[in-house]
């Protein structure tokens, strides 16, 4: 999933899941669903990226009831995880592809959002990420991307779990909203952004309307 020399074993993630994921994901999910309704698309297709094993796809299906909801990611474990789960579900496909060199995919989505997947690459990589969300989006449609951000707390919390080798995201670039914004504001108007202080390890989550030309 990224290119630094010492890596995130994903298939360790997706079996055990790092703790806080399970005690911040339904936060995290509550403020997905919130920016998904603002974007007034009625069932609206829906692209997650970088998803494989969705924590967030069970509220989403839920509450948004999208006409599609597709999943990307290059992480086949992962992704024959939640192929299993939802098997039943016409609504949800798995795509088995890297956001840094995807297939042309028509730009029929209303809403791309990731969650967690930019901060995984090298500058390069990140910028090749972040642009990913926007050839597949719709003209108008929204893209919403949470990445994490080095506030004395995450770096304060991050330093403890790396001395006591409880870290596992060994090629998590925490980014500045500078950096980010500086690329989505190419492809859109950002009418969201907001530091998600309840994560403890903090999170930037921004939204993104893609420009309508």
């Amino acid at each position: 999933m990224a290119h630094a020399q010492r890596t995130t074993d994903w298939d360790n993630y997706y079996s055990r899941p790092y703790k806080t994921a399970s005690l911040t994901r339904k936060y995290t999910a509550s403020v997905l669903t919130r920016l998904m309704r603002s974007a007034n698309s009625a069932r609206p297709a829906i692209l997650e990226l970088g998803g494989a094993n969705s924590c967030f796809i069970d509220q989403v299906l839920a509450e948004i009831d999208p006409v599609r909801y597709d999943v990307l990611d290059n992480n086949s474990f992962g992704l024959r995880l939640l192929k299993s789960k939802f098997e039943c579900d016409s609504r949800v496909r798995v795509i088995n592809g890297d956001v840094l060199a995807l297939d042309p995919i028509e730009n029929n989505y209303d809403i791309v959002f990731s969650v967690g997947l930019i901060e995984h690459f090298d500058k390069a990589g990140t910028e090749c990420a972040i642009e990913a969300h926007f050839s597949p989006l719709r003209p108008g449609g929204m893209a919403i991307i949470t990445f994490p951000t080095p506030t004395l707390l995450y770096r304060s919390i991050r330093r403890v779990a790396e001395l006591t080798k409880q870290w596992i995201f060994h090629d998590e670039r925490p980014l500045l909203l500078e950096e980010v914004a500086a690329i989505v504001q190419r492809r859109g108007c950002v009418t969201y952004s907001r530091i998600l202080w309840p994560l403890i390890l903090t999170q930037y989550c921004i939204a993104i309307h893609k420009h309508g030309t």
